[in-house]
């Protein structure tokens, strides 16, 4: 009885933890809005609506959570998932945030901003753990498999497009050459291949790969990649029906269509393939002889 209560108790605090981790990235919106001279390219990555979206909708699931109410469970986990996924959105551009501190990238770091997608990014991260601790049905007991089939094929129109241009061919150019020379700008397809690699180790349960370390790089990847996927698929929105070319000279419109889309879409599958793998193989782990 002492026990349960305890876990109850650790369950509400980490409940309260998300609710304030989703305050401070209204709080880091807010800055961002009262500093001038930020960076150039601050604000140019997610609409100015989305923390407090991302915020108020988390924030309502867990208040259905706190109320503890059974019947409102499915309400509870629809806000849960809907604020996550929000909050992965206003993350988006982190990654990029985080290569201006190198020399790969022109320097220029807009703090707030890079502080605001971190929390964000935190946020998430616990929202997940909410959404995963507390399914709204029991899991099943033979979790699909192709959704590591379908990442694998979403990971592969960036590869299969540069090796073509890399070759020489001019699919989705409209010149040649507008890609860039020589096979320097194919290395780019490097983490794509990756990607394809472990969306197919995804789908057996492999005896000879560390289950840790499977699970590691499904998450990691996951997340990287739905920090560039949806903040890009949002440009398309807004530029493309302006007859913006997105800074792709020399380049199709189709091109960033494809790409931008199957990423956003390969973060959607490999999430599941890596939830997949995850749940069944701690079902064989606890079935398999010791």
């Amino acid at each position: 009885m002492e026990s349960q209560h305890s876990q109850s108790q650790g369950g509400r605090a980490e409940l309260w933890i998300a609710m304030a981790f989703c305050g401070a990235v209204v709080v880091g919106w807010t800055m961002e809005y009262l500093v001038s001279n930020r960076s150039a390219y601050a604000g140019t990555v997610n609409p100015g609506w989305l923390p407090p979206a991302a915020a108020g909708i988390a924030i309502a699931g867990i208040i259905v959570q706190l109320n503890g109410r059974l019947r409102l469970r499915h309400l509870r986990r629809a806000l849960i998932w809907t604020g996550l996924l929000l909050m992965v959105w206003v993350a988006n551009g982190l990654p990029l945030d985080l290569l201006r501190l190198t020399p790969l990238m022109p320097p220029g770091v807009d703090w707030l901003s890079l502080a605001t997608k971190t929390l964000a990014l935190a946020t998430a991260v616990l929202l997940a753990r909410l959404a995963l601790a507390h399914p709204a049905a029991p899991a099943p007991t033979s979790p699909v498999t192709w959704y590591g089939y379908a990442a694998f094929v979403l990971a592969l129109p960036y590869p299969v497009l540069r090796t073509i241009w890399a070759l020489g061919g001019t699919l989705g150019l409209r010149w040649s050459g507008a890609a860039g020379q020589g096979f320097e700008p194919w290395l780019a397809c490097i983490p794509w291949l990756l990607a394809a690699a472990l969306s197919i180790l995804l789908v057996p349960i492999w005896r000879w790969v560390p289950r840790r370390l499977l699970l590691s790089a499904g998450w990691s990847a996951t997340a990287i990649v739905a920090m560039i996927g949806p903040a890009a698929c949002w440009s398309l929105v807004t530029k493309l029906p302006m007859g913006g070319d997105l800074d792709l000279i020399g380049i199709s419109a189709w091109v960033p269509c494809l790409f931008y889309g199957s990423w956003l879409l390969w973060a959607i599958a490999a999430g599941a393939a890596t939830r997949s793998y995850q749940l069944r193989s701690a079902v064989w782990q606890v079935s398999s002889p010791k």
